[in-house]
């Protein structure tokens, strides 16, 4: 009787033994399809896009280092000059922040001498006119309270200058900056302008 009893406790303890195995390894399988489901998602999930994200152009012009550092929105189909930007109108120049422009050592823009250091960068396009390209000290939010063109203040230019739009058939989808051998150039939509920089004589 007492043998009977011990194999029966050693069957039932095997049982056991192979029950909590099988309910192991399930479990580590459903944990496994669990993770590989959350990996799949991770993957097939899109991070969103910026509508208008922070670009620089940079570059050098007799010998200074410049760097614009701008929003770059894109067309989108829509009506850029008279329309998205009024006509007559202080612009950013960019999306968002102030466009910023830098000099690592004095340059002269419009026959104007421009101090090495950082500025904001603004442009007034008009429809029947050259456009007025202008060099600002204000730049920054939190020192200048400069934030896009909503503060821009007119007292504080350092360069204000006529420039001649080009038109092109071809369109700009981004707004796109570039730095010549001696000067500064913006493209959008169909328009382009080039700003002339020089050096220090």
């Amino acid at each position: 009787m007492i043998k009977k009893i011990a194999v029966f406790c050693t069957w039932l303890l095997t049982a056991m033994v192979v029950l909590l195995a099988s309910c192991n390894s399930r479990s580590g399988d459903e944990t496994q399809t669990e993770n590989r489901e959350e990996t799949a998602a991770e993957a097939t999930t899109e991070k969103p896009k910026i509508a208008s994200p922070r670009k620089q152009a940079v570059g050098k012009i007799a010998g200074a280092d410049v760097v614009v550092d701008y929003g770059s929105p894109a067309v989108k189909g829509r009506e850029v000059w008279g329309g998205l930007e009024a006509w007559g109108k202080v612009w950013r120049a960019g999306a968002n922040e102030t466009t910023s422009i830098e000099f690592s050592s004095d340059v002269v823009i419009g026959g104007q001498k421009v101090a090495a250091g950082k500025y904001g960068f603004y442009v007034t396009p008009n429809e029947n006119a050259d456009w007025i390209v202008i060099i600002n000290t204000d730049w920054n939010r939190e020192e200048h309270g400069a934030w896009g063109a909503y503060n821009y203040n007119e007292k504080h230019d350092v360069v204000r200058l006529p420039v001649t739009p080009e038109w092109k058939e071809e369109v700009q989808e981004r707004l796109t900056y570039s730095i010549a051998e001696n000067s500064i150039g913006l493209a959008w939509e169909k328009a382009r302008i080039t700003v002339p920089v020089n050096v220090v004589e």
